[in-house]
């Protein structure tokens, strides 16, 4: 999508569709605009046919007495209630509205609504809203392509072109990196394999002159990461450890960790077909990684960012791993799978181990990991745990810039007990009848294969994929962490 800043008057640009905000119970202040359009829009207000509340709508043709051929009134709420993300949502909303009309360029006054908000943070916002909510999948579509409508070109109207086009380039990047996720996460598991994500990280590597590095299968057998050579035991496809790294020479080395499962079956331990069906979108948080990882290079932050993706299929074929086995880990610690399908954490062990030996100040690592999770989330929020209460505040305040929202699970050693073995050093699931604390025993399992460093881990199986669209989320792979991970990065102290 093109996206342009003009100084014009709004009056006279050429365009299918303006679009106008309006505050709830404040005065409409285009007197000029309402004037030729005969009091149109006044009436409108009069009439209560539009009162600016959130996410109300009113439509007026112009009879070509302007130069915009339409008008679209857009409720923005109460102003004491504004927010970035309102604004994000509205933007979102648009975007879909505009899609469905068959209209491909339209222009916006929403950058210059009078709020405390910098202009800059404002058009960024809008450019994220329009390009996210703007997202279709049809890579696979053949039929009725030619009914496919996508916008071509957003018009914002701003009296400051130089900081607008900022927030413009940003919102963009960002925009379509969370885009380049979700396409990930919606591919089919037959294509997005291992290999699949291992060379689109090299193809991005290549591009924006990013170290990689990737280890297959002997590799992998070399270094004795038995636990993601467990997982993928039952699968024909190989498994993949992808390592990026940006920036190699900053002082501040970061590494992030995402949980890269490209099929979830359940293992012998078979998952419901119900269940099953989206396991496709069991790699996004190593597609989050990468997404991240492709941001920081365009935007050339000042950090080193360690970007690692545990890859692997888990099949119930016929070498598969079994309930009661033993496995050593990369860093030696021995682990009883207790379940097959508790595996996401299995390869996030060898990942973050890995990790920590390239001395990074902190490790975050991101997975669709566990049910619990939604239960106790549902959609709207990601788990956070973590063993550093400054580190956790950081991310806490990127989720709160962003409006990717996270919520603090607690870490307490009666979880770190219920993952203890019996037989071995630690178990793939916690003691009892396996679900209780769910969420908060996978992510202990995984803090155990980390000795020193500050260490995070956001369960995000409730956002990283939804059964229903949003305002700017489809359903399906929704690009979730990318834009929570670029702000943490980018004011890493």
């Amino acid at each position: 999508m093109k996206i342009n800043v003009l100084t014009k008057k709004l009056t006279s640009v050429k365009t299918e569709l303006l679009v106008i905000g309006c505050f709830e119970k404040e005065k409409f202040n285009q007197q000029e605009l309402d004037k030729k359009l005969k009091g149109e829009i006044t009436k409108a207000f009069k009439q209560k046919k539009f009162e600016g509340e959130f996410k109300q709508f009113y439509s007026i043709s112009t009879l070509k007495s302007i130069a915009p051929e339409k008008i679209l009134l857009v409720g923005l709420g109460k102003k004491k209630d504004f927010s970035l993300e309102k604004l994000r949502k509205i933007n979102g909303l648009i975007s879909k509205i505009v899609c469905d009309s068959k209209i491909k360029r339209f222009a916006t006054t929403l950058s210059d609504i009078n709020v405390k908000e910098k202009l800059e943070d404002k058009v960024q916002t809008i450019t994220e809203g329009t390009i996210l909510g703007n997202y279709q999948f049809t890579k696979y579509k053949t039929e009725d392509k030619d009914k496919i409508n996508e916008l071509k070109e957003l018009i914002i109207l701003s009296n400051n072109k130089a900081i607008a086009m900022k927030g413009v380039k940003k919102g963009k990047i960002l925009a379509e990196a969370v885009n380049y996720v979700r396409d990930l996460v919606n591919l089919p598991p037959s294509d997005a394999t291992p290999s699949y994500l291992a060379n689109q990280a090299k193809s991005i590597a290549k591009k924006e002159k990013i170290k990689i590095k990737v280890f297959g299968k002997k590799e992998l057998e070399k270094k004795k990461m038995n636990a993601i050579l467990g997982v993928s035991r039952g699968s024909s496809q190989e498994p993949k450890l992808i390592i990026l790294e940006t920036n190699p020479n900053a002082k501040k080395k970061i590494a992030i960790v995402g949980k890269g499962i490209t099929f979830d079956s359940g293992g012998l331990d078979l998952k419901p077909s119900s269940y099953m069906l989206d396991m496709k979108s069991d790699m996004a948080g190593a597609a989050t990684v990468l997404g991240t990882i492709l941001v920081v290079a365009k935007l050339k932050l000042s950090v080193n960012v360690v970007g690692i993706m545990a890859a692997s299929e888990n099949m119930p074929g016929q070498s598969a791993q079994k309930p009661g086995d033993i496995v050593t880990a990369y860093n030696k610690k021995t682990i009883e799978i207790i379940n097959t399908d508790a595996e996401g954490r299995l390869v996030l062990a060898d990942a973050v181990a890995f990790a920590e030996e390239q001395k990074p100040e902190a490790i975050i690592d991101l997975a669709t990991l566990t049910g619990a999770c939604v239960v106790a989330l549902g959609y709207s929020a990601a788990a956070l745990i973590s063993n550093d209460d400054k580190l956790k505040k950081s991310i806490k305040n990127a989720a709160e810039k962003t409006a990717e929202r996270v919520w603090e699970l607690p870490l307490w050693d009666d979880f770190r007990e219920a993952i203890k073995g019996e037989i071995s050093d630690v178990r793939n699931l916690g003691k009892g009848k396996g679900y209780e604390g769910g969420a908060i025993t996978a992510a202990t399992f995984i803090e155990s294969f980390v000795k020193k460093v500050p260490w995070a881990h956001l369960d995000m199986a409730g956002t990283a994929w939804f059964i229903e669209d949003k305002e700017y989320s489809p359903k399906g792979g929704t690009g979730y962490g990318v834009r929570l991970l670029v702000e943490l990065l980018e004011n890493w102290k």
